[in-house]
């Protein structure tokens, strides 16, 4: 298209996409309306919406697809990603060519394709100028997105902020005591792990990311603990992970260890952590379990050794 064509396309978006905003839908509908009206104009395979909750530093992925497929969520605390990036400058970001031009990636998501995509246009969701959330859209496409495109997301955002402040409070929004835990967990000096019924990761505190992911490497939530995604474990690093992975199997059968378990970390220094777990229980059924790992021994290496 050209340029008055693709402003045209753009306009006539908004505006369905006003519409359609104008009816009573809760949050997670607003999200696929959203996404069927950006189809039309933009390169919308990857698409994730996330909660920020200020007080606990942390962001609950409610709705995300690949490839027109609805996915789990997951949670995780703000670090030095680009997602992270967008929300505490509440100011957008364009990547144009992610495998040259980066940010490196600590947290990703599992999807049915390995690999990162190319391009991203990633906007925060602001209602009386507060961040409430963020949008990102993605593409395996190289130079996929502009600053037109840019500037188009950023409005329909605007409608999205509208449209979740003047609905009633939907269930995945943190409330007053929610914040309060968020709080407490994200100020934990243990690394906190949530694992889900089929043994995928799905939430991590601070400490755990900091403990697990170095400068080059990354987490995969969603993802089965016990196998790679394109040769990137859901941990960071398999040694880790195939001493966890017996606790995940006994979490999945709705048992834990009664003692800590003690796990050895394969990295410059000799480091010994302690695995605590316990089983999450959904009316009575195990739906997976918490892991907290906490430092119980450090061995420097002796120069030259």
């Amino acid at each position: 298209m050209d340029g008055s064509e693709r402003l045209s396309a753009r306009l006539a978006t908004l505006r369905s996409v006003s519409r359609a905003l104008a009816r009573p839908l809760d949050v997670v509908d607003i999200l696929r309306v959203v996404h069927a009206e950006l189809a039309g104009v933009l390169d919308v395979t990857i698409s994730f919406f996330g909660l920020f909750d200020s007080p606990g530093q942390s962001v609950k992925v409610i709705w995300q697809v690949h490839e027109g497929v609805e996915l789990p969520g997951g949670q995780f605390p703000l670090g030095d990603g680009w997602t992270s990036q967008v929300i505490r400058s509440a100011r957008p970001h364009l990547i144009r060519h992610w495998s040259t031009d980066g940010p490196h990636v600590q947290v990703q998501y599992a999807t049915d394709r390995p690999g990162l995509p190319e391009s991203a246009v990633t906007v925060p969701v602001m209602f009386d100028e507060q961040v409430i959330g963020v949008l990102s859209i993605q593409s395996y496409r190289p130079e996929a997105y502009d600053e037109e495109d840019l500037a188009m997301l950023q409005g329909v955002t605007d409608q999205i902020a509208v449209a979740i402040a003047t609905r009633p409070r939907p269930a995945d929004t943190p409330v007053a005591g929610d914040s309060e835990v968020e709080a407490i967990l994200a100020s934990m000096p243990d690394a906190l792990l949530v694992v889900d019924d089929q043994g995928r990761l799905v939430r991590v505190n601070q400490a755990a990311r900091k403990l697990l992911c170095p400068p080059d490497g990354s987490l995969i939530l969603g993802h089965p603990l016990d196998r790679p995604q394109a040769g990137v474990w859901p941990l960071g690093a398999q040694a880790l992970t195939r001493q966890l992975v017996p606790i995940v199997e006994q979490l999945r059968q709705g048992a834990a260890p009664r003692e800590e378990i003690a796990i050895a970390l394969e990295d410059r220094t000799h480091r010994t952590i302690g695995c605590k777990a316990s089983v999450l229980l959904n009316r009575g059924t195990p739906a997976g379990g918490v892991m907290v790992l906490r430092e119980i021994a450090r061995e420097e290496h002796a120069a030259g050794s």
